[in-house]
């Protein structure tokens, strides 16, 4: 018998569902309820006892006259169904037909199923006696009442039934959100207080359930609200009221009714009026705040590039000591101006999301010589002995947003030499399983226990052990005794940056003797095609280049000419767009250095304007922005005019050379770069899947493919609906996959992930287990087609 008793215990779900398709076929659902628990209830009401006897043996196979039916165990459910049905008033003949049913979905269960050790013909039999046995007693309780008293229960439970009924219309009524009860064919059928008290002529309480009132003002705008392919979804859609205009949250949701008496829509309507204004005057705000900060960035880094830039050319020429101490503090002092402009800028960027993941090949190995070689000179100014190790297993090359990992680890790094008094500093960076980590350790002083919970938060810097107590909001590290200048926000700026990358950043650290800070994100190794060595395009054109400057302040015009001068270079000066363009055209020139904000023709404009002249090599000139306004959406806009690199100011001759090369190099492989991206667990879309597709298969497969999954995923998603509102689970599960499929072969990333989900929700076969998944679905999808229409997939697709 444990073959039996294992296959009902399986197969719940299964005998749910058979049982509601008789019930439904028959005519039985319009008398029960409505919901799919009270029929599993039931299901589970009939197995318990049944599989006890199959457990014990202990059910006889006959039916003995003088049997006290009405007592056994294993009758007591259904017994006490009976009676709770009889008092709703069900006469017993509907009782009783509908529990033939329930025998027949368990005698189905045995001729559909095979199952181990199965004797079918004594498996049928043990099922129909459990059965008689049940009926009998049910029918034994039901007569032994005198039709009195069962006009008595029923009218008892009517009252019951009535207060019910009251409650949770009353519940439904002192809802504070509009809550409207949609039949099948778009008529109102109810609606709640709230509801009335936006739509109606009058509101009292209960009018909607018990009143007659037309509600013309909702009636003419159901259209609009019933008029979406998901009824399932949420979405934002506009009314009017009796108040004017307001916007909602609507929530559209099919009714649960598996018997399928109540066929309609339930729309639950969240006033976001108020927060929608909201968020327009703060995005307005934010807006103005980022103007602010462009103005800001530009009028205080252009003093301060021609500061530098003088101080540093004044370097190169004949000084007395006297002379060359003075130059080298003003150096320093602009150095550390510059960088607390810098800071300040940066963060608030970072604070407004604006923060952008350019991700390349680039060398490891050179990275972390470049910093080291950067810390070098304050390391052994203090007699520190510093190091740097690179495991061995790493690639050489790797992919990455570099100048983000460069800054990071440079911070890291400056603030280990400057709290090290004595001892060393160490860089390393390694391999922790799909991660590449970097670490920079140190014997200094430490960071003391309560100063570590504010680490990386901004503008707040403790002193050291045995220093006066008190925060002091100088300095980028809370580790020194005294201020040592700074901000406050070179490590919660490092923490940003590095959470953007999809990283992270820590540290361990004991008072006196030395902290060790760590930064790690996705170690992706660069593919043959992302490994081209853009230093050795760019070496090829490092002196004696015709360099066309653009530039409108005479600071800054001398800083950078002569810089470029320095390195060889031979440059020509005009200070306007239209003259840029007419010396590009008729004396040509290697490269153009290109201000933004100039009187006449601005730099954006002529960059426009350049990549449209006829001549083919005068409109691909290299082109290099130089401009003090360092906000993500000036540097997107460059690049989207035809910029092909953009510097931000001040910058200083290593800077100015290292831009030129990186320029050069993306100028000389506009088409064959490929742009690998670490996938964020939050992506809608990782162009990198695009971006593959179109180097592997060409521009036109790669559109096509694109174009497929437009013409074929909204049926797809709509078939989902369609299958959710049936509650088909099976086709549910199928269509899911297939949605998945397609998702993930185009690089929609939350799409695939929550089709996935779906896929392993619908074999529950319990509408309530995915029907708020089916939900995320619709809303990935709409996410997922505004991303794949943007610009930036339109360049993908651009021949």
């Amino acid at each position: 018998m444990s073959s039996l008793r294992d296959l009902i215990a399986a197969n719940e779900a299964w005998l749910v569902k058979r049982v509601l398709g008789y019930a439904k076929r028959h005519g039985y659902t319009r008398f029960s309820s409505t919901l799919a628990e009270p029929w599993r209830e039931s299901i589970c009401g009939f197995s318990e006892p049944l599989l006890r006897i199959l457990k014990d043996s202990a059910l006889p196979l006959e039916l003995p006259a003088g049997t006290d039916y009405l007592n056994e165990s294993i009758v007591e459910f259904a017994v006490k169904e009976a009676r709770l049905h009889r008092k709703r008033g069900i006469p017993l003949g509907l009782f009783l037909g509908l529990t033939k049913y329930y025998r027949q979905a368990y005698l189905d269960l045995i001729a559909e199923k095979s199952y181990p050790g199965q004797e079918q013909g004594r498996d049928h039999l043990l099922i129909e006696r459990f059965f008689d046995h049940v009926e009998i007693a049910l029918c034994s309780g039901w007569t032994a009442v005198g039709a009195s008293e069962q006009l008595e229960e029923a009218q008892a439970n009517n009252r019951a039934l009535t207060n019910e009924k009251n409650k949770y219309l009353t519940i439904l009524e002192s809802l504070k959100d509009p809550v409207v009860l949609v039949d099948d064919h778009g008529q109102i059928e109810n609606l709640n207080h709230a509801a009335a008290a936006l739509f109606g002529d009058t509101a009292v309480p209960g009018q909607g359930y018990y009143g007659r009132q037309r509600y013309a003002l909702l009636e003419r705008q159901l259209d609009g609200l019933l008029d979406k392919e998901n009824p399932l979804e949420r979405f934002e859609y506009a009314l009017e009221t009796k108040q004017g205009q307001r916007e909602f949250e609507v929530k559209a949701q099919r009714m649960l009714d598996v018997s399928e008496k109540f066929i309609g829509t339930v729309l639950v309507l969240s006033d976001i009026t108020e927060y929608k204004r909201a968020k327009r005057q703060a995005d307005l705000a934010s807006r103005a705040k980022s103007t602010f900060l462009a103005t800001m960035s530009h009028e205080i880094r252009t003093p301060i590039t021609g500061i530098l830039g003088i101080a540093r050319l004044l370097q190169d020429g004949p000084l007395t000591a006297a002379q060359a101490e003075y130059v080298e503090a003003l150096v320093s002092s602009g150095e550390v101006l510059s960088a607390l402009v810098n800071d300040v800028l940066d963060y608030s960027k970072i604070e407004a999301d604006a923060v952008e993941v350019e991700n390349a090949a680039f060398d490891l190995r050179d990275l972390v010589r470049q910093v080291v070689k950067l810390v070098a000179a304050p390391a052994e100014a203090k007699g520190l002995a510093l190091t740097a190790a690179v495991e061995e297993i790493l690639p050489a090359r790797i992919v990455g947003d570099e100048a983000k990992i460069r800054r990071i680890l440079l911070n890291l790094a400056t603030n280990a030499v400057k709290f090290t008094p004595a001892g060393s500093v160490a860089i390393s960076a390694r391999r922790v399983g799909t991660a590449i980590r970097f670490v920079v350790a140190d014997t200094g002083i430490g960071i003391p226990e309560d100063a570590q919970r504010d680490l990386f938060t901004p503008f707040v810097q403790h002193p050291a052990p045995g220093a006066p107590t008190g925060s002091v909001p100088t300095g980028s590290a809370p580790t020194s005794s005294a201020p040592m200048g700074g901000t406050g926000l070179g490590l919660a700026i490092c923490r940003k940056l590095a959470r953007a990358m999809g990283g992270d950043i820590g540290f361990e650290s004991r008072p006196g003797t030395g902290s060790s800070f760590w930064f790690e994100y996705l170690l992706v190794p660069a593919s043959d095609a992302a490994s081209s060595d853009p230093a050795g395009v760019a070496a090829r054109h490092h002196r004696d280049l015709r360099v066309l400057l653009v530039e409108d302040n005479e600071v800054n015009k001398l800083v950078t000419e002569g810089f470029l001068q320095r390195d060889g270079h031979r440059v020509q000066v005009v200070d306007t767009g239209e003259t840029a363009i007419a010396a590009l055209m008729s004396n040509g020139s290697d490269l153009v250095l290109m201000d933004i904000r100039m009187g006449g023709m601005g730099g954006l404009e002529a960059i426009r304007r350049i990549r449209a002249l006829p001549d083919p090599e005068a409109a691909s000139v290299p082109i290099l922005v130089l401009t003090a306004d360092l906000a993500t959406t000036q540097e997107k806009s460059c690049l989207d005019a035809g910029a092909d690199g953009v510097q931000g100011k001040p910058f200083g001759p290593a800077d100015l050379r290292a831009a030129i090369a990186q320029c050069l190099s993306k100028a000389g492989q506009r088409t064959a770069a490929i742009n690998v991206q670490t996938p964020r667990p939050d992506m809608i879309l990782d162009e990198t899947v695009i971006r593959r597709h179109r180097t592997v298969l060409g521009p036109e497969r790669a559109r096509l493919i694109v174009e497929t999954f437009h013409s074929t995923a909204p049926t797809t998603v709509d078939a989902i609906r369609q299958a959710a509102r049936q509650g088909d689970a099976a086709r549910v599960s199928d269509l899911a996959h297939s949605l998945k499929s397609a998702a993930g072969n185009i690089g929609l990333l939350r799409l695939e992930e929550t089709a996935q989900i779906l896929e392993k929700a619908a074999t529950a076969e319990s509408p309530t287990a995915w029907i708020d998944t089916v939900e995320r679905v619709s809303s990935d999808f709409d996410r997922s087609v505004d991303a794949l229409k943007g610009t930036a997939v339109a360049d993908l697709l651009r021949n």
